[in-house]
């Protein structure tokens, strides 16, 4: 028997018999993945979209892309899955596939399931659809097969879909919601039971709960631990919120939190306040989403602080990778919970075409800024915001748990039980809830005078021109934001 505890994960590990492993918190690390050479940021995709009793999963950090490496059927196909908690299928990319079967092999990296290389697979439908508005798409069948984690750990009866047609070679593993399923949202079908749920049900962990823990942005690994917390990696407490959901709706179907204000922090801890004291928006958690989107006037607001522009070649904002040396912060307010994105977090590096690191014309690196604006789409808190944060998803209860990341520790997991409780969490007084659809307040009027003021000491040409040097707009940029901030 192993000792109760996590269980620590290779990349390839060896198959452990079901027997071997004890019930408790299941701990799996993932890994990050470049997913385009340009690292050119998009929109989010929207779907159709031991201790005791908990299981950890590596997660590889690449544009950056967070990765499990896990297995399926009888004997185990090796898969590299994005995760993702912004949806609720697991699908893989079928071998037969006409994708898969191009010369240039585009499924290597990640894997294909083959059904007549699994003694276990079952046949559920042939009505498997997902499809993205950036007009990417699978269409496949529904099967049911044993679902194996990182560390042997086996979850029997998985329903999954299988692209036999798709253009994308990424397979999914989405953890979200049954509610969120394509079927449920697409087919009208009742949802099936999620790969959490089946967890609860087998005994692997005692409620549908996991955290997620991303680490920062120099780091290749990550971990979503499924039943438990890891104490040691966030500051403090916890705050723990109510999940929105729709008016009229008995049910959430995705992880949404109400989002009550937005500010700016130096590094002689004066804050500024973006949002005035009425601000609310719901906002989609979503490890799906590299970037994060917020509305345009505070993404406006935000790039001029930091001194961002909007490239007009990929329509994304970049800033000088020097944002880094600069030890401010921006903040995001949840009912009371701050947390605080240090700048060196949200210069995201870019590459150009040859896969070298862009420049600015004098050679000095550029980067990409990881927050802009959601346009018309959900306001999201994608990767960049996520990695400054630890995150509970507590289906169980529908609520979240928040707090602020911390870097670089050890580990110390404790198991999430049954009830509503989860460690080291507390619940905000008032905590704000607020409809998918709806949002509330806006802008502060002293951001409004200080931002304005900003402008005339610049001499009207706001914090940034892209037509001088890139030290001198450098310069420029700090010199302004210490205006506003102080």
């Amino acid at each position: 028997m192993l000792a109760l505890g996590v269980v620590s994960v290779s990349a390839n590990p060896a198959p452990v018999p079901d027997a071997a492993l004890s019930s408790g918190p299941r701990a799996f690390k993932f890994e990050k993945v470049k997913k385009n050479i340009n690292n050119i940021p998009v929109q989010p995709r929207l779907r159709y979209a031991k201790r005791s009793d908990t299981v950890l999963q590596r997660l590889e950090n690449a544009d950056f892309l967070y990765y499990a490496n896990v297995s399926l059927g009888t004997p185990g196909q090796p898969l590299r899955l994005h995760l993702d908690t912004g949806s609720s299928d697991i699908w893989v990319e079928s071998a037969s596939s006409e994708l898969c079967q191009q010369p240039s092999n585009p499924c290597a990296a990640t894997g294909t399931f083959s059904r007549s290389k699994s003694s276990t697979y079952k046949k559920v439908a042939d009505d498997f659809s997902i499809s993205y508005v950036d007009g990417e798409y699978a269409n496949g069948d529904y099967g049911s097969d044993v679902f194996h984690f990182a560390d042997g750990t086996s979850v029997k009866g998985l329903q999954f879909g299988i692209g036999l047609e798709s253009t994308s070679s990424e397979g999914i593993m989405g953890i979200g919601m049954a509610a969120n399923e394509v079927q449920v949202q697409r087919l009208g079908k009742a949802p099936y039971k999620t790969l959490v749920e089946l967890m609860v049900e087998q005994g692997i962990i005692k409620t549908k709960a996991y955290s997620l823990y991303l680490n920062d942005l120099e780091a290749s690994t990550g971990e979503v631990l499924f039943g438990g917390i890891d104490t040691a990696k966030f500051e403090g407490q916890l705050a723990t919120l109510p999940i929105d959901r729709r008016a009229g709706q008995l049910k959430p179907k995705e992880f949404i939190v109400t989002c009550t204000g937005v500010s700016l922090t130096n590094d002689e801890n004066n804050s500024l306040s973006i949002t005035d004291n009425d601000f609310a928006i719901p906002v989609l958690l979503d490890t799906g989403s590299t970037y994060t989107y917020v509305p345009g006037d505070i993404a406006r607001i935000l790039a001029a602080q930091v001194g961002a522009q909007v490239s007009a070649g990929t329509a994304v904002p970049i800033v000088p990778c020097d944002i880094r040396n600069y030890r401010g912060s921006i903040n995001f307010d949840f009912s009371g919970k701050k947390i605080a994105i240090p700048l060196s977090q949200l210069a995201v590096d870019a590459f150009t075409n040859d896969g070298s690191p862009a420049t600015f014309s004098d050679g000095s690196p550029l980067c990409y800024f990881g927050i802009m604006d959601s346009g018309d789409s959900t306001y999201v808190m994608g990767d960049t915001f996520l990695r400054a944060a630890y995150v509970v998803y507590d289906i169980e209860n529908e609520q979240i748990s928040l707090g602020q990341a911390k870097y670089g520790t050890g580990s110390n997991i404790v198991e999430i039980g049954t009830g509503k409780d989860i460690p080291k969490a507390t619940v905000p007084a008032n905590a704000e809830t607020i409809s998918p659809t709806e949002t509330r307040g806006g802008i502060s009027t002293d951001m409004t005078a200080s931002s304005d003021a900003t402008n005339k000491q610049s001499g009207g040409m706001g914090v940034i021109s892209l037509f001088r040097s890139h030290q001198q707009v450098w310069a420029l940029v700090l010199a302004a934001t210490l205006i506003v901030i102080l």
